[in-house]
């Protein structure tokens, strides 16, 4: 009886939500933070079909990033086309690219923010606009979507519209979902349950025998 109950709870129990991907501009894939003037190895320059790159040497011939950014940090950093933020007065579009391949996609969701200099005019994941606009440099916006998103490998962009002198993007966010159980593991506990409902039977036959 209790090898019965013991099935039926693995059945029953319910699959806890895994991190898939991490949205944060301008870190390694071990997560730490890159210098300026590196690749980002998540991110692409869509227009260019060409890695984003951390942004140091901003326009006007100075070091580090413009004061009225936010500061960079250890969890991300500011990117963009070029390590001097440039080309200026243009339109980006920078590609985040996850898999979600063993994960059920009905429960897959993102929860982020991002900063623009200067416009964030949409998010859109796999062709489709999330609504998510940013206006400007100082401080976060929010985004989030739960719906949309389709099996294998997808894709979120970050649409950016600059004007003026010198140009960056920057994210913070992850993107979660429930893994799908694999094959075997269900054959697994479904051959036990039915193995110890007929030894169950069997020692009942047994009984009723006796």
């Amino acid at each position: 009886m209790k090898l019965l109950f013991v099935s039926l709870a693995l059945i029953a129990a319910p699959l806890s939500a895994a991190t898939v991907a991490t949205l944060n501009t301008g870190i390694s894939l071990g997560n730490v933070a890159l210098p300026g003037g590196a690749t980002d190895p998540r991110y692409t320059t869509q227009e260019t079909g060409t890695a984003a790159v951390v942004v140091e040497n901003f326009g006007w011939g100075g070091t580090g990033i413009p004061g009225s950014w936010l500061p960079n940090t250890a969890d991300s950093k500011w990117i963009w086309q070029t390590v001097s933020g440039g080309p200026t007065n243009v339109a980006r579009t920078f590609r985040r690219s996850f898999d979600l391949t063993g994960y059920n996609v009905a429960t897959a969701s993102i929860t982020g923010r991002w900063s623009t200099d200067n416009l964030g005019t949409d998010i859109v994941l796999n062709g489709v606009s999330t609504g998510g606009t940013c206006n400007g440099f100082g401080a976060w916006c929010n985004f989030s979507a739960a719906t949309g998103f389709v099996a294998g490998i997808n894709t979120l962009d970050f649409r950016i519209t600059d004007v003026g002198a010198i140009s960056g993007f920057r994210a913070e966010g992850l993107v979660d979902a429930t893994m799908v159980p694999e094959p075997a593991a269900w054959a697994m506990l479904i051959t036990g349950f039915g193995l110890t409902g007929a030894a169950m039977r069997r020692r009942r036959r047994g009984a009723i025998a006796a």
